[in-house]
């Protein structure tokens, strides 16, 4: 980065309680956030973000990190042989959503799984996978701009070692900029792995260094995997699972100030902290905090989390955790959350594909999105809508929820599933439209997904939710051309087992059409291409739009 633009600067803390001290000094109260960390404390330092454009390192096969690997292998060949003694059958044919746009997405050869989210704004998409950024305009298939994730991010080093992935990114109607978060890694003496976060200094913005203010928080020899990104009125929150080596050390929640409406970046680090150890009601650790993307701007938001421990029987709730701003301008969030009762849930089998041995990669039932928003039909709450991948119908289905956050209960619930194909890889949105004051829509819902079998490749499909009315049968949106048979389908690890998609995006569109009965709801989700080898991933991703 030229130094003239000393706007963009990356403050690197050395470790998670190095937060928690840079919070305590500044006088924040961050709720019940005492640490757990079983590291020292080093000291906060600033750094100045080299020269984007230069590629870091390839990403390779990004590892699913889990709680207790033995306990999830036990769990995960049960469900794969309790699949393979299930029936087949066809499910009956029902009213379908509409599409609105439909394109190929971006694609990268070096790394897997394809990490792949969206989010749509008032005039742009924008696109991220591993390692790539796409940025479109509302009518075109071609990209306004696209290239290395490392042009939005940002280097940490002057060398560029970085690996960047897990990407995120939301569109925020209070400030109208795009928020993103990504993790990296491998960028040597800034401190280990980070946390790189920021936002775009307008609603249209490209890959130029001059569009993104860009920050990063250092977590040292501790990894913030698998972050989540949402956000509140006031605070952008990343929820973390965080390891130490392959140990699980536990959950927490990152929150940062946002910065006011227009184009500036903030001259210091933006205030901030970090919540210890997250917990369920019964003192549990807590696993995969996700918050939600806050459509309706409040001071209160929401995140959604699955217990860190599933029992054989099955685990039969979420666990919420709440987020206000306090008298003194911090995040408050108490690091015990609130249960939601919900239908016991198992994790799924691996999904086969046709003419192969590789299996894909189906997760652990743990929740990969979340959107809220103010639902009209339903006593216009603020609804958290959320889901998960679970052990059913042929294997593997995808379980959604309304949540009234405010009563820690369920509005809503349902399940896309099928006795003939595995069901997995969802995200769901609300069709709210909030630009400005003018606000619209939101008691409709659409909710994507990826299915395969023995026979059928990967495809993505989209259902719809009408008010009260039954969830529709599913859209076809695109088909796999090739079975995924990529280089992260040969570890030794986990043989024969394909790193998919580990979440895909979906967001509601502040823009759609004000004439129309409904909003709409933009997503970007994986399919497997033809190429994959030894030596290069086999996916490439869909965009699309769609009409409940």
């Amino acid at each position: 980065m030229p130094r003239h633009q000393s706007r963009l600067l990356a403050a690197v803390a050395l470790a998670v309680p190095a937060v928690f001290a840079s919070a305590a000094a500044a006088g924040a109260s961050v709720g019940q956030q005492t640490s757990h960390w079983p590291m020292q404390v080093p000291v906060l330092r600033a750094i100045h973000l080299p020269s984007a454009g230069v590629k870091g390192r390839p990403t390779g096969a990004v590892p699913l990190r889990v709680p207790n690997p033995r306990a999830y292998a036990a769990q995960k060949a049960a469900a794969n042989a309790a699949a393979a003694r299930r029936a087949s059958a066809s499910p009956p044919a029902v009213l379908a959503p509409s599409l609105a746009r439909n394109w190929a997405g971006q694609r990268d050869t070096t790394a897997a799984p394809s990490d792949s989210t969206g989010a749509i704004g008032t005039t742009r998409y924008i696109e991220l996978v591993n390692s790539k950024a796409g940025i479109y305009n509302r009518t075109s298939n071609t990209p306004t701009a696209s290239g290395s994730l490392l042009q939005l991010t940002g280097c940490a080093t002057s060398a560029c070692t970085d690996s960047v992935f897990d990407v995120q990114v939301i569109w925020d109607p209070g400030t109208n900029r795009f928020f993103y978060t990504t993790m990296d890694t491998g960028s040597g003496s800034s401190g280990g792995n980070l946390l790189m976060f920021g936002w775009s200094t307008t609603a249209t913005p490209t890959l130029s260094a001059s569009s993104w203010c860009r920050f990063a928080l250092g977590f040292g020899s501790t990894l913030p995997d698998y972050p989540k990104l949402g956000d509140t009125k006031d605070f952008m929150l990343i929820g973390t699972n965080n390891f130490t080596g392959s140990s699980f050390a536990g959950s927490s929640i990152t929150w940062v100030a946002k910065p006011p409406a227009g184009s500036s970046c903030p001259t210091t680090f933006p205030k901030h902290g970090v919540t210890g150890v997250l917990k369920n009601a019964d003192g549990s650790p807590a696993f995969t905090p996700v918050p939600a993307n806050q459509t309706d701007t409040s001071s209160t938001g929401w995140a959604a989390a699955r217990p860190a421990s599933i029992p054989a029987a099955g685990a039969t709730f979420l666990t919420l955790f709440k987020v206000t701003k306090s008298a003194t301008g911090t995040a408050t969030i108490p690091t015990t959350g609130a249960s939601v009762p919900v239908s016991a849930y198992k994790v799924p089998a691996s999904a086969p594909q046709p003419g192969t041995a590789f299996k894909l990669d189906t997760m652990d039932a743990r929740p990969t999105q979340a959107v809220s928003a103010v639902d009209p039909v339903h006593g216009s709450v603020t609804a958290l809508w959320t889901q998960h991948t679970v052990f059913g119908g042929a294997g593997a289905q995808v379980r959604w929820y309304e949540i009234n956050p405010a009563t820690h209960s369920l509005i809503q619930n349902g399940t896309i599933s099928s006795t003939s194909l595995y069901t997995f890889n969802g995200a769901i949105s609300p069709d709210r439209r909030v630009n400005g004051t003018s606000t619209m829509f939101g008691g409709d819902m659409v909710i994507s997904v990826n299915q395969s079998s023995a026979s059928a490749l990967p495809s993505v499909k989209v259902a719809s939710k009408i008010g009260a009315n039954a969830i529709s049968a599913l859209t076809l949106v695109a088909n796999s051309t090739a079975a995924d048979t990529g280089f992260d389908c040969r570890t030794t690890s986990r043989p024969n087992l394909c790193r998919w998609g580990d979440y895909a995006g979906a967001s509601p569109d502040p823009a759609a059409p004000t004439t129309a009965t409904a909003g709409q709801v933009w997503g970007t989700s994986m399919l497997s291409a033809p190429g994959g080898s030894t030596t290069s991933s086999g996916w490439t991703t869909q965009n699309f739009a769609v009409k409940p």
